[in-house]
């Protein structure tokens, strides 16, 4: 007889056969144990490289503040007039720090083809009295100061052959700069260092001028520094006239101009 009955029921599961066991899921290996060791070593590793890095470059940064703000103090302390021969120490160590600043822009702009300062500029030296140009100049009769022409800086700038004016060749847009120090008391102060200009027509115009002050029954000396940005056209000249020529320490004395 045949059974016809049906279920709608799921047939029952086939027992498991004899020594079969379920594979179970495999736990940390010895090698992912040591690869995750060596990553969290290289993390920490790479933490504290970036930490030490910030901490040292910030000292460094702040070290070079400090020497900066002390710099900046005593570049004050001149403005103000006290200690004249340290100001003069520290002004000569900044034009040489700037004179390599500049040298180095060159040689960079040469290798990069980047624009270099090739234009008309100026950097005079204080003539002096014992040089025979000195003494044949006839601008002593003023109190323009004079400039040595062979031991300073001419390019594409003119110096009148009274050696006392720079003659403009090139028009444009000029930072002019001058400093004279004073070492000799006088009986006129505040002592005037000025920079003037004139034109073909003998125009004559002040374009900056500073003061100092000697005080008596002192030997220091006190020094009037000029900067700024100007106009020049062609055949303008610029000098420097001061209140006394011959109060003037030669030593300390520059003058130039370089187009922008």
């Amino acid at each position: 007889m045949i059974n016809t009955f049906h279920s709608s029921y799921n047939p029952p599961p086939v027992p498991p056969r004899a020594g079969y066991k379920k594979a179970q899921p495999s736990g940390n290996t010895p090698l992912v144990k040591f690869l995750s060791v060596m990553l969290l070593l290289l993390m920490t590793l790479t933490f504290g490289g970036f930490l030490y890095l910030f901490q040292k470059v910030n000292g460094e940064l702040q070290w070079v503040y400090q020497e900066d703000t002390a710099t900046l103090k005593k570049l004050q302390q001149c403005v103000n007039g006290n200690r004249a021969q340290e100001c003069q120490i520290l002004i000569e160590k900044v034009n040489t720090v700037m004179g390599k600043v500049s040298q180095e822009n060159g040689t960079f702009s040469k290798f990069t083809g980047g624009p270099s300062r090739n234009g008309p500029a100026a950097h005079m030296v204080f003539l002096s009295e014992h040089n025979e140009k000195y003494k044949e100049s006839e601008a002593l009769r003023s109190n323009s100061l004079l400039w040595d022409k062979e031991r300073s800086l001419l390019q594409g700038v003119q110096i009148t052959v009274k050696r006392d004016r720079l003659t403009i060749q090139t028009p444009g847009v000029y930072f002019i700069y001058s400093q004279v120090t004073f070492s000799r008391r006088a009986t006129k102060n505040p002592l005037k260092q000025t920079i003037n200009r004139s034109g073909p027509k003998n125009e004559n115009k002040e374009l900056l001028k500073s003061f100092c002050t000697l005080h008596e029954n002192t030997e220091e000396m006190c020094t009037a520094s000029s900067a700024g940005v100007f106009r020049l056209e062609k055949d303008q000249q610029v000098y420097v006239t001061v209140t006394d020529r011959s109060l003037v320490n030669k030593k300390y004395c520059w003058f130039g101009l370089f187009k922008l």
